[in-house]
């Protein structure tokens, strides 16, 4: 079997499966609108009339009242969010894969209309509230959908865009406030907030036109038009007979039929070790994201960046060049999570990012606030080699390996559940940020240094990889049973153990004879 380079993956994606990339970028306008939400905030807080309009004083007696307002604007996003994706299982398992993120859609345009309209303080938290609501369900449901959507040897890349386009989504609020940086009045913060509506409206009308989950049609008792929705999907021109879609569905039929033949309750499920250890690296794997440091420094960069010397104009240019790094980093790292592994990656990343944090905090002690140029630029250059490890290394390869680890049977509950951590991790993290960067400074980055370093463990020692497999493959690597390439059930120590030297399963192991004739089995 020819190596698997980087190359491959990007032909194998581009020119035979398309249509998934297509399907792919077409519901990541859910991740563009995710992150042009947690950034746009940021650039309001760069304009002083927004301050004097919501009667907030930033630097007289009232000062600790605004201080508190910003902390629950960013807070309750995040509470928002933590709801919204908790949420998301029950319409992904009820009414298919593509409902929640038609659901996040109408939240998240709803609440950025309130946003840009808002009169006071309250109606701003009301609105970041209902934002929050829709963005949960979206952060959740587009990496879903994409898992099942993807061809198996390319399922990174194609998840990977997820990530990827949250970070431009954070690209584009940052460009838009410095095109609005000159501004004056109202027009100068409304228009940012109001321009966030056209990416969940757009998304919210497009997701009908798009194919329902395979896997999900399948689950549902409509076996005929998963098939065709995969082949599809699945299309290929030097394949025209269709036979790895074919061959793809014959795996996905008879696994999900061998798991539904031994459906159990949740609360039994749970109890069994290997249901157990997804649920608990699925949470894991999301805590990865936050234990970085990136989310608080997304959020604060002005008031980073301010207490360096930057001027204002400049700063809006470093977090939009910040950004576009964001977005092409998570881009990179989905390419490389198909060739390295999820796991190496998140090591290597969380490695790097702590490493980076450590002098990050040295740093910003010592040169915030003095006119030392060198070192307020030594510090500045850092924040970007944060977010380039951070991307390339963690954030693409969690959503990826989040989506992979449950079962059909599970997976929305799963993933919803475990992506619930950026928004638990999140919500804390910034709503202690403003009052600790107020009294301890950079010394706040010692909290992000030691949860990187336990992640870099937990991670190490507890993260099976998963790279390779097909989504219903992947349970032999926690030990469950699996059906083979021949139709047989079998042990999942014994299935890994026969493909651990490959760099992905072939499908092409399965004869054409093997899936004509369980098919023709299964119709009697």
């Amino acid at each position: 079997m020819g190596k698997l380079t980087t190359y491959n993956i990007l032909y194998r994606t581009v020119e035979d499966c398309t249509h998934p990339w297509k399907v792919a970028l077409a519901v990541a306008l859910g991740s563009l609108t995710y992150g042009y939400s947690i950034s746009i905030l940021g650039n309001t807080l760069g304009k002083p009339i927004f301050y004097v309009y919501m009667k907030l004083d930033t630097t007289g007696p009232g000062a600790g009242h605004a201080t508190a307002i910003i902390a629950w604007w960013n807070c309750i996003l995040y509470a928002g969010g933590f709801f919204g994706c908790a949420s998301t299982f029950w319409f992904a398992t009820r009414s298919g894969r593509r409902m929640p993120i038609a659901v996040g859609a109408a939240f998240a345009a709803l609440g950025s209309a309130l946003q840009a309209g808002s009169v006071n303080p309250e109606m701003m938290i009301v609105a970041r509230a209902i934002l929050g609501i829709g963005v949960g369900f979206l952060l959740s449901g587009v990496p879903l959908y994409q898992a099942e959507i993807a061809p198996p040897s390319s399922r990174g890349l194609v998840v990977g865009l997820h990530a990827s386009l949250i970070g431009y989504g954070t690209a584009v609020a940052s460009w838009i406030g410095v095109a609005f940086f000159h501004v004056d009045g109202q027009t100068g913060w409304r228009v940012p907030l109001a321009l966030q509506t056209v990416f969940p409206l757009t998304l919210f009308l497009l997701v009908w036109f798009l194919p329902e989950s395979p896997r999900w049609l399948y689950m549902n008792g409509r076996g005929e038009e998963a098939e065709k929705v995969l082949i599809r999907l699945h299309r290929n021109q030097k394949d025209p007979n269709n036979e790895f879609a074919r061959k793809e569905m014959y795996i996905i039929k008879a696994q999900i039929d061998h798991e539904l033949s031994h459906r159990l309750t949740l609360a039994v499920a749970l109890k069994t070790p290997s249901m157990r250890k997804r649920f608990i690296l699925g949470w894991a794997t999301m805590s990865c994201t936050q234990a970085s440091g990136l989310i608080v420094v997304l959020t604060y960069q002005a008031v980073i960046y301010g207490s360096l010397g930057f001027s204002p104009f400049m700063i809006g240019i470093l977090a939009s060049i910040w950004c576009i790094c964001n977005g092409t980093g998570n881009f990179i790292g989905g390419t490389g999570v198909d060739y390295f592994g999820r796991v190496r990656l998140i090591i290597c990343g969380l490695a790097s990012c702590m490493v980076t944090l450590v002098l990050l905090c040295v740093l910003t002690k010592k040169y915030a606030g003095t006119t030392n140029r060198g070192g307020n630029i030594a510090a500045a250059v850092l924040t970007f080699l944060l977010i380039i490890f951070y991307t390339v290394g963690v954030e693409a390869a969690a959503f990826v390996y989040t989506s992979e680890l449950f079962p059909g049977e599970w997976r929305a509950l799963g993933v919803s559940t475990s992506i619930t951590a950026v928004f638990f991790w999140g919500c804390i993290f910034t709503a202690v940020a403003s009052p600790a960067f107020a009294n301890i400074g950079p010394l706040y980055y010692i909290v992000f240094i030691s949860c990187s370093t336990l992640m870099i463990f937990v991670a190490g020692f507890f993260f099976p990889e998963t790279k390779g497999f097909t989504l219903e493959q992947i349970a032999a690597v926690f030990g469950d049973d699996v059906v083979d390439m021949q139709g047989r059930v079998e042990h999942g120590q014994d299935f890994v153990k026969e493909h651990e030297d490959l760099e992905h399963v072939e499908l092409g192991q399965i004869s054409s004879e093997t899936v004509t004739n369980i098919e023709k089995s299964q119709s009697v």
